[in-house]
């Protein structure tokens, strides 16, 4: 905990390139489009965002939102699955592979690596089939927000 307002501190200080300032203001934009900020807020915290010399000058100018943290541990955990599943699948076909050639090298009798082959598939199967129902739940979860916001903006004030 004590290194992490240490490293947050620190991180207030480092100063901010042009490039964090456009994410800055495009997250901005996404705000005050989610109705968030009002026109005149979207203005002043734009210019403020061009003028900001470091990075916790850029980190105060969303002091009061909610943070965009959620979308991008979303992203990251699918790569993370998709990656995991990569590496299974991988370790599956290598592994089995090599079974297979022992069982061609050996003789090929009874078909024995069809054992381990089917277990693990069906393992990896359910890794595969679990990741594509969270992953469109999460999925469906963000469209269905993002219908009843856009339906509460159309609706008069």
């Amino acid at each position: 905990m004590p290194y992490d307002l240490v490293r947050l501190m620190a991180r207030s200080q480092i100063r901010a390139s042009d490039a964090e300032r456009e994410r800055a203001v495009e997250t901005l934009r996404h705000c005050y489009a989610d109705g968030r900020i009002s026109d005149s807020e979207l203005e002043e915290r734009v210019e403020r965002a061009y003028a900001a010399r470091t990075r916790g000058e850029l980190d105060a100018l969303f002091a009061d939102l909610p943070m965009q943290r959620a979308r991008r541990h979303a992203r990251a955990m699918g790569k993370m699955n998709r990656a995991a599943l990569r590496a299974h699948a991988s370790t599956y076909a290598l592994v089995n592979g090599g079974l297979i050639g022992v069982w061609a090298a050996t003789g090929a009798g009874p078909f024995w690596p069809g054992w381990p082959m089917g277990w693990w598939g069906a393992f990896l199967g359910w890794h595969w089939f679990t990741s594509r129902v969270v992953g469109r739940a999460l999925g469906d979860r963000r469209r269905a927000q993002a219908r009843r916001h856009h339906h509460s903006r159309a609706l008069p004030r």
